[in-house]
């Protein structure tokens, strides 16, 4: 029989092993794949549609004029007038980027983003100083810094923007009209494209894009209320009732409020009865927020992968349902 010194010795030589295999072949780790981030597609164009029943939006790219539907998915980011949004807060004509994901060939598969231009400038700090205005013709021009490979300043990008003649001037909590823009103003805009041409229907500085931002994000909080949490089935056990949903980053703040305990109403997507669900336990996963939740086996039946839901926090939506449709009594 061997002795515990010999079974130790034999334990430590298979440990260090082991431990030089995993050094020599590191297992996989899940981490930002930058090179995929910058192949993917950014491209402008202006809404020709929104399809809230087939959720897909489609518009006129401004690289070429072809017109490309993308289809909406749950985890796509919806952005609008720099906050968060709906897909139907989207209108004809809107000048917005799609920021796409590709495959191995670099074809567009689906958007990770849609960002009107007022968010997609706010975000990227590209408030630039109005040089002049043209009262006459309906037309403003602004300078865009560059920056020399070695940090020195570049030359001055000017860009001659045209105005709706009912155009909004964001510097504060009130929209004024065009007398409120000034020479020296650092600012961004909304274009839009009216009769083939875009024109420009609002103008903000940093203090009014704070408040554009504040005025949807009450919006989208109403929007939450009303429509409910967007989320989509993550897992389901068929006999137990046990189920995880996914809320996207747009809602995941609202979603972390929730305790544990919680009966929720949830309205599935394509219409079919609502059902309760029961809060177990909340998991953040990267910028989404996880819900594990209990619901009746007979509504686990019926939810399929990917199923896309809308959860109501207690309080806000339609009565809780009840009965087959509703939570099972704890511990029967």
């Amino acid at each position: 029989m061997p002795s515990a010194l010999s079974i130790a010795v034999v334990a430590t030589l298979l440990a260090t092993a082991f431990q030089a295999s995993s050094a020599e072949n590191p297992l996989p780790v899940a981490k930002f794949q930058g090179d995929v981030f910058n192949e993917m597609a950014r491209a402008f164009g202006c809404v020709v549609s929104t399809d809230a029943v087939a959720h897909t939006l489609t518009l006129a790219l401004e690289k070429d004029g072809s017109v490309v539907t993308v289809p909406i998915r749950m985890d796509t980011e919806l952005h609008v007038r720099d906050s968060w949004g709906e897909l139907g807060d989207f209108f004809a004509g809107q000048r917005v980027m799609l920021f796409m994901y590709v495959d191995d060939e670099r074809k567009w598969t689906w958007p990770r983003a849609v960002q009107d231009e007022l968010h997609m400038t706010a975000r990227h700090g590209y408030f630039d100083k109005v040089v002049a205005i043209e009262a006459e013709g309906h037309s403003y021009t602004t300078a865009h810094e560059t920056k020399n490979p070695d940090g020195t300043k570049g030359k001055d990008l000017f860009k001659r923007y045209h105005y709706d003649p009912a155009v909004k001037v964001w510097k504060g909590a009130t929209a004024t009209g065009i007398e409120s823009l000034a020479v020296g103003d650092e600012v961004i805009q909304q274009q839009v494209l009216k009769d083939g041409v875009k024109v420009t229907v609002e103008i903000a500085d940093r203090n009014g894009d704070k408040e554009i931002a504040a005025l949807q994000d009450a919006k989208h909080h109403q929007d939450e209320d009303h429509l409910g949490l967007p989320c989509y089935v993550t897992d389901v056990d068929v006999l137990t009732g046990a189920v995880s949903f996914t809320v996207p980053w747009c809602s995941a703040a609202r979603a972390k409020q929730l305790a544990p305990g919680a009966v929720t109403a949830v309205v599935p997507g394509d219409g079919s009865k609502a059902f309760a669900a029961a809060l177990i336990a909340l998991q953040e996963v990267d910028q989404r927020e996880r819900l594990q939740m209990v619901v009746n086996s007979r509504v686990a039946s019926r939810l399929a992968y990917g199923q896309a839901l809308r959860l109501f926090v207690p309080g806000t939506g339609p009565a809780v349902p009840t009965g087959k449709v509703g939570v099972p009594e704890s511990g029967k």
